[in-house]
């Protein structure tokens, strides 16, 4: 028989490279996880600056300034290690950052294996370098920035959690998701860009599948809803998508159905 799960309570926060402190606009670089029932701080950045890249023009960021940064940030970290006890000693690090790298509000989440869990999250919320190669990345960047938009523009944001880890003992790994929002259920939102490629799609959309199967098994349940970008020109691959995700019961949302989507939280969600 399989020992239980033993979890612990953390936090976790996104660091952040934001140029320009008046607009606020920041590219995720890194994630700090703190659970101070464990004496754990650790942080992870990433190792390239591809996300950089496509979130600012080059010729305005400075890729070894920001590396240096980055440097001396986990240095920092590991510094801080020692004497970091509490919540409020976290949240008073996270708002000490005073130059380009900022460091979001501390988010619950629990812990199981907080080397792992920090992996967990830094592939979910950052990403190694191969995962931002090519537009798809640029394209689910564009999807959660307009949905957040159209959340905020219709007054739904604050009936909505935002970026919310959940974990699925199913599959065995966390996965974050941009908007959680409840109705009577619970639901959970995510945001996915498909290829000109039916195949992969079709594999992709299995995954997403039974992540659906693995959320409705977890002690307080959720519903996925999936908002997909697919290529104009591609209707093969969004009808096989839509019937398979259809069949598993996770709903499928595409861009032009996304200001419907909005209305129907506003709507429900509470």
């Amino acid at each position: 028989m399989m020992e239980p799960l033993r979890t612990a309570n953390g936090y976790y926060s996104i660091l952040r490279y934001v140029p320009d402190l008046e607009r606020g606009e920041g590219a995720n670089i890194g994630v700090v996880l703190f659970c101070p029932e464990l004496g754990f701080l650790k942080a992870k950045t990433a190792r390239g600056n591809d996300r950089v890249r496509r979130f600012f023009r080059s010729g305005e960021i400075d890729l070894q300034r920001i590396n240096a940064f980055k440097e001396a940030f986990e240095e920092r970290i590991a510094l801080e290690a020692e004497g970091m006890e509490t919540l409020e000693d976290f949240r008073l690090f996270v708002d000490t950052r005073a130059n380009q790298l900022r460091l979001s509000e501390p988010r619950p989440m629990k812990v199981f294996k907080p080397v792992d869990d920090l992996e967990h999250l830094f592939e979910s919320l950052v990403g190694g370098r191969q995962h931002m190669v090519g537009e798809l990345a640029v394209i689910r960047r564009e999807l959660k920035v307009t949905l957040n938009e159209l959340l905020e523009s219709s007054g739904a944001a604050t009936r909505v959690q935002r970026d919310v880890a959940v974990d699925l003992p199913l599959l065995d790994r966390r996965v974050v998701f941009p908007i959680v929002f409840q109705n009577g259920a619970k639901n959970a939102v995510q945001t996915e860009a498909f290829e000109s490629n039916v195949t992969k799609n079709i594999d992709r959309a299995s995954v997403l599948a039974v992540e659906g199967i693995a959320l409705r098994e977890i002690p307080e349940p959720l519903k996925l809803n999936v908002v997909g970008s697919f290529r104009p020109e591609d209707q093969e691959s969004q009808q096989h998508v839509k019937a398979l995700l259809t069949r598993f019961g996770v709903d499928l949302h595409t861009g032009e159905e996304l200001q419907e989507f909005v209305d129907f939280i506003v709507r429900t969600a509470h």
